[in-house]
C-alpha cells in the first residue's frame, strides 16, 4: 500500500513518531570528476547546496538546474546528474521514511539559499561538528565508531536542519506522504525486519510468533498492506543497503558482502547481478 498524501496537521503525534531518520553523510567540498556526470541509483535523499557553478539534474523527461546560491532537494529517485567543472556544494544526504520503506518527500525540488537562511545556518551547524568528529570522513558516516554523548549531539543537530528542510519544502508546495493505516501486527514485524541481523538466518516463523500469528497469515497481510512478503520485504531492503554503500562509500565490496550476510564475495556479486544487471562495479560508478 503506497503512502497517500495528506496534510501534515492531520497526522498524529503517535504516526510521526512511526518515521525513521537517518543522516547518511554531511560534507563540503568540489565535486570530484567520477560524481560529476552519473547516473546514480538513489534510495535517499540528497540536499546540495551549491556554492560554486551548477548542477542538472533529468529523471524521464524533467530537468531541473540549480546555479551557485541555491539548493537543490533531490528525492529517493534513480536520476542523472550532471555538475558543472568546478562545481563546490555543501551536501547531505539522509533518510525520512517510513516502516514500509516510502519515502516522506519524494519530489526534486529548487529554492534560493538567501530566501531560507535558516537552512544554511543549521547546515554549517551541522557540517562543523560532523568535520570535528569525523575528520577525513565524506560519505558513509553510519559505520564511523561514535561516543554517545557526540551521536544524540548530532542527532540533535540534524533534527534542527531536518525541520528547516521541510520548512523550506512545504513552502514550495510539497506534500508529504503519509504513512497508510497499517494494521498494529504489520508494524510490530516491521520494527524486528529493520533490526534484522544479516548475518543469521531469517525464520518467518519467528518473525510472525512476535506478532502472535502464523506465518500464512503474517505473509497475506504483508501483500495486502505493503504489496510484498516479509522476506520480499527484507531482501529489498538488503538491495537498498548493498546499492547505497557501493554507490556512496568506498567500503570493499568484500567487506559489504559480508555485513550484509553473504558467504563471499562472489555470491554477493552474483545475488546483486541477478536484482539489479549489475556488477558490484558497474553500481559503484554509476552505470546504466
Amino acid at each position: 500500500m503506497p503512502p497517500a498524501a495528506s496534510a501534515p496537521s492531520t497526522l498524529t503525534f503517535e504516526d510521526w513518531s512511526f518515521l525513521h531518520t537517518r543522516l547518511l553523510w554531511c560534507y563540503e567540498g568540489e565535486v570530484d570528476a567520477p560524481n560529476q556526470h552519473r547516473f546514480s541509483q538513489r534510495n535517499q535523499l540528497s540536499a546540495w547546496w551549491i556554492q560554486a557553478g551548477a548542477v542538472t539534474v533529468k529523471r524521464g523527461r524533467d530537468t531541473w538546474t540549480a546555479r551557485a546560491g541555491e539548493w537543490m532537494f533531490c528525492g529517493p529517485h534513480p536520476l542523472h546528474q550532471n555538475f558543472s567543472p568546478g562545481a563546490r556544494i555543501l551536501s547531505i544526504n539522509f533518510k525520512l521514511e517510513w516502516p514500509s520503506g516510502d519515502s516522506l518527500v519524494e519530489q526534486i525540488v529548487v529554492a534560493s539559499a538567501a530566501g531560507h537562511p535558516a537552512l544554511g545556518k543549521a547546515a554549517r551547524s551541522l557540517l562543523r561538528f560532523i568535520s570535528r568528529c569525523f575528520p577525513g570522513i565524506v560519505t558513509a558516516l553510519q559505520p564511523q565508531s561514535v561516543k554517545l554523548t557526540d551521536f544524540f549531539e548530532t542527532q540533535q543537530l540534524f533534527a534542527a536542519w531536518t525541520q528547516a528542510y521541510l520548512k523550506t519544502v512545504l513552502a514550495a508546495g510539497v506534500v508529504p506522504a503519509r504513512m497508510g493505516g497499517l494494521d498494529p501486527r504489520v508494524l510490530e514485524a516491521l520494527r524486528h525486519l529493520d533490526r534484522h541481523d544479516w548475518r543469521t538466518p531469517f525464520r518467518e516463523k519467528n518473525l510472525a510468533a512476535t506478532a502472535g500469528l502464523s506465518a500464512g497469515h503474517l505473509d497475506r497481510l504483508f501483500v495486502q498492506q505493503l504489496g510484498l512478503t516479509p522476506r520480499a520485504y527484507l531482501q529489498k531492503r538488503r538491495l537498498e543497503s548493498a546499492t547505497a554503500t557501493l554507490a556512496d562509500s568506498a567500503v570493499p565490496a568484500k567487506k559489504i558482502a559480508y555485513d550484509l550476510g553473504f558467504s563471499s564475495a562472489s555470491h554477493f556479486s552474483h545475488w546483486l547481478r541477478r536484482a539489479t544487471g549489475k556488477s558490484p562495479r558497474q553500481v559503484r560508478i554509476g552505470t546504466t
